[in-house]
């Protein structure tokens, strides 16, 4: 598995977006399966750089197959507060749309090769994510991929509980099967 780069999404990507959203692997999680126009309201902006979350394609030897977004929590104070993030940490989500990238441990290279983009950024001490606990494969690639529980709750607002996990910027070099810059 190579993931030689992040590229930036395009609205190029909307529709493949929009199929992989109607996926039942991934509506289960995302909640959100957008037709094309949908999918240009809601990351449109983000795409624009009106919105702060900065979204990529992940790409498996050069096959789209899914998508990675990240973002500081700073821009999303109600919800950081709620996980106990501070003002120098990110968030990152992804989805696994190619059905057949599913269960081969994909998504936990992807997690271990793309927090090192994300700790490019030399304000990020750390990056706090909150998968849903009843996502057991989310949770188990980030654990795989380094990350720690500080907790699983139910936030404000919501039904289902969430664990939050956490990784910090001193912990990446001992992160097993991190990549080295080279294979980045």
């Amino acid at each position: 598995m190579l993931f030689r780069s992040f590229p930036s999404l395009t609205r190029d990507d909307f529709p493949r977006v929009a199929r992989w959203l109607h996926e039942p692997h991934v509506d289960a999680w995302w909640r959100q399966p957008l037709d094309l126009e949908g999918v240009e309201a809601k990351l449109g902006p983000r795409v624009d750089g009106r919105e702060p979350t900065r979204m990529h394609l992940i790409r498996l030897d050069g096959d789209p197959i899914g998508w990675i977004q990240w973002y500081r929590w700073a821009d999303y104070p109600e919800h950081a507060a709620r996980l106990g993030a501070g003002e120098r940490t990110a968030g990152l989500d992804l989805a696994i749309g190619d059905v057949s990238a599913i269960g081969r441990g994909v998504g936990t290279r992807v997690i271990v090769t793309f927090v090192r983009r994300v700790f490019d950024e030399p304000d990020i001490t750390a990056i706090v994510c909150d998968p849903e606990e009843a996502n057991r494969r989310s949770v188990r690639a980030f654990a795989r991929a380094g990350f720690t529980t500080e907790r699983v709750c139910v936030l404000d607002g919501e039904a289902t509980p969430r664990r939050i996990v956490r990784l910090e910027r001193a912990s990446l070099s001992s992160v097993a099967g991190a990549p080295d810059r080279e294979q980045v």
